[in-house]
């Protein structure tokens, strides 16, 4: 079974007898996304920011079925009990439905439809493997960190723009007095230590990453160590984040390799390398698996500064 490629039916006939014999967990994502409206704060300073101002959930985000909710029936037919909470958001609507068969994460393309056994998806002819999410470069940007003989290979997070500043609408509104109180309590411990805060852009996206709804991700291969996620950029910091995992420690240097993409769909790349010292690490108590770090560059070539800036901003750079 490669990338992209359909089962054989022989191939898929193993799968629906594993599926009918042993149940299995189930990530729902719905395959068509809504737009969502976003409203843009007028200045993203950190001390001048709107936190009252609200947006309109639309977003539908991935749900995880567990194995005991699951009954898959003789007729390709996979039951969903007691999951008519979790799945009401997909009813009528095309979703993907992923799993593992021998640790290869499989998908395939249906709809959630509702019978008088209850909620239910059919399981198409097509069922798919997963492709491969690790590879920087499908990305615009990736990085790697380095110490000694140990490398943390770095990608973006989906749904973080890198190139535009963070705003305070793109945090989920029911999770926007969570964040808020994160951001107060950081911007205190920051100044209380002399952490250098800058304009507090990264914050934002540091909240905002420790307060989001957790996205269920299959992956081609099940127990692979994943990329660390970065969640901002620019001229001064890098800042990455993961979940389950403890990469980085505090006041280490790191040595920063960043790559970008300059011509779309071409080999043509720059590369920013420089040393950094992990100024600090943002976790929420509520939720300690997940973790921030801020890398603070040192001793950046004023030429690196330049590009990085407008890559970055879009804009171009005063000096």
């Amino acid at each position: 079974m490669t990338d992209e490629k359909e089962l054989t039916q022989i191939e898929r006939e193993l799968v629906l007898q594993y599926l009918r014999d042993d149940n299995v967990p189930l990530t729902i994502t719905l395959e068509e996304k809504p737009d969502q409206t976003e409203a843009d704060v007028t200045d993203n300073r950190i001390d001048s920011i709107d936190y009252e101002k609200r947006v309109p959930a639309s977003a539908v985000f991935p749900v995880a079925i567990k194995s005991r909710q699951i009954e898959v029936l003789n007729q390709g037919i996979i039951l969903l009990k007691n999951a008519g909470r979790l799945v009401q958001p997909f009813i009528g609507k095309s979703v993907r439905v992923q799993f593992y068969f021998n640790h290869v994460g499989l998908y395939f393309i249906s709809t959630v439809k509702e019978y008088s056994m209850g909620f239910a998806v059919v399981i198409p002819p097509s069922i798919k493997r997963v492709k491969d999410s690790f590879k920087t470069n499908d990305f615009e940007v990736s990085a790697v960190l380095s110490f000694d003989s140990v490398n943390h290979v770095c990608r973006p997070l989906y749904g973080f723009n890198l190139f535009s500043q963070p705003k305070w609408s793109e945090i989920e509104i029911e999770k926007q007095h969570h964040a808020k109180f994160l951001l107060e309590k950081f911007i205190t411990q920051g100044k209380q230590s002399a952490v250098i805060l800058g304009n507090g852009l990264h914050l934002i996206s540091i909240v905002r990453y420790l307060t989001r709804t957790s996205v269920p991700e299959n992956e081609s291969v099940e127990g692979l160590v994943k990329p660390l996620d970065i969640i901002y950029i620019d001229d001064k910091r890098f800042v990455c984040a993961a979940e389950n995992q403890d990469e980085l420690e505090v006041n280490q240097h790191y040595t920063l390799e960043l790559s970008f993409v300059l011509a779309s769909g071409g080999p043509v790349k720059r590369s920013v390398r420089v040393n950094c010292i992990v100024e600090g690490v943002f976790a929420d108590e509520d939720n300690g698996l997940r973790k921030c770090w801020s890398c603070r560059y040192e001793n950046i070539q004023n030429e690196d500064v330049r590009f990085l800036y407008e890559r970055i901003s879009g804009k171009k750079f005063a000096g």
